[in-house]
């Protein structure tokens, strides 16, 4: 299965703008009273509330996409809120998921539900992490003081984004277990034909 033209505009958005939040993050220094920042940790910071806007106003995109698309619809990447959904969900969990500890993974070819409720998961998760971020670049003084919700936005957002790591991390090594297992990831993000078929 193909992604649609939109979504794969915006699946490598998410792919660009999210690594480089996570690695300006490592290198920045965000304003705190007191705190003596050089230049570098000045630039990184900056780059990470630019990026982070940037990728947040893609977040909102994505919502409004799942809205009139079916490919990439609301109910794909949540199918926990329908009974067939649920009743696929338990299926793929049931007969599909003890393979993956063995190396066998189904061909993407067809759509699987649980791939899709791992992408609504972290669609999730970049959105909290985005609306987070949001609340504290608007609410943060500019002496870098926090107090009351945008701190406890921060603390929320430093939390996210450990785990926004282990499914960047997750996300990545599936790819490449299904790339090393022959099944044409990367030509269903770009939309060009398969040359190849797999079993599945």
């Amino acid at each position: 299965m193909y992604y649609e033209k939109i979504t794969r505009i915006l699946h490598w958005g998410f792919a660009l703008l999210i690594p480089l939040q996570l690695l300006s993050e490592e290198l920045m220094k965000r304003p705190k009273p007191g705190r003596i920042r050089d230049d570098m940790q000045i630039f990184f910071f900056e780059m990470h509330e630019l990026i982070g806007y940037i990728a947040f106003c893609l977040v909102v995109a994505r919502l409004v996409w799942g809205l009139f698309s079916s490919e990439a619809s609301w109910m794909r990447l949540y199918p926990y809120f329908s009974k067939t959904g649920r009743e696929l969900l338990m299926y793929e969990l049931k007969h599909e998921v003890p393979g993956w500890f063995k190396g066998k993974l189904p061909n993407p070819s067809r759509e699987r539900c649980m791939a899709s409720a791992v992408h609504g998961l972290g669609l999730l998760l970049v959105t909290a992490m985005g609306f987070t971020g949001v609340m504290m670049g608007l609410g943060m003084e500019e002496s870098g003081l926090m107090t009351g919700m945008i701190h406890e936005a921060k603390e929320i957002h430093e939390m996210l984004g450990e785990l926004l790591w282990i499914y960047i991390f997750a996300h990545v090594g599936m790819t490449a277990l299904h790339m090393f297992l022959g099944h044409p990831m990367l030509r269903r993000i770009f939309g060009m034909d398969v040359t190849r078929e797999v079993k599945e």
